[in-house]
Order: C-alpha cells, then structure tokens, then sequence
C-alpha cells in the first residue's frame, strides 16, 4: 500500500516519509534477525564468519534513517537517496563468495 500511495503521490511529504519510515523498520528487523540468529551459532561458527560485521546492514540502517528524516524537509532528496541503498545491495557480497569459492 504504501509504494501504491507514493506512486499516486510523488514528492509528497508523507507518503515518501511513510515509504522511508517503512524501509527503516525493515532494516532494522532485518538487522535484529540476524543478530538473534548469529547468538545460536559458536564463536567461530562458518556463518558468524560470513556476516560477522555486517557492514552493508548497518550502512543500510543509516540510509533509511537519513531518507525517512529527509523525507519531512525535501522529500526529492529522499527519492535521489533510495538509489544508494539498491545500488549497494546489488552488489555481490564476496564474503560469501570467499567462503565457498577459495
């Protein structure tokens, strides 16, 4: 519903707030999951060496954040910003590609 209504309204204030408020929280559960995940596996588990800092997630935290908030004052800044965050998940990730390809 909530692409629905920022498709229907661009550059509007709150459906963009709305969208980027909703991305956030994705990131932010995301990043949650993972951690509880990551708490049953061993100190030196295969999977606790892949996604052990996680960078791209936390960088993705921050930009949702700063779009969400940038939404309130140029909701355009926030559509420009939506790009960094795809761009940068869809790059592969050679942690894992290290791991399973030596």
């Amino acid at each position: 519903m909530a692409t629905k209504w920022l498709g229907a309204y661009p550059f509007r204030t709150t459906p963009t707030f709305v969208y980027g408020f909703i991305l956030f929280m994705c990131a932010i559960s995301y990043y949650l999951l993972q951690i509880e995940v990551l708490k049953q596996h061993k100190k030196h588990s295969k999977l606790k060496q892949i996604f052990g800092r996680d960078l791209k997630g936390k960088i993705s935290i921050i930009l949702y954040l700063t779009i969400t908030i940038c939404a309130l004052f140029l909701p355009i800044l926030s559509y420009v910003l939506l790009f960094v965050p795809t761009l940068l998940w869809g790059i592969p990730d050679r942690r894992i590609e290290k791991f399973y390809n030596p």
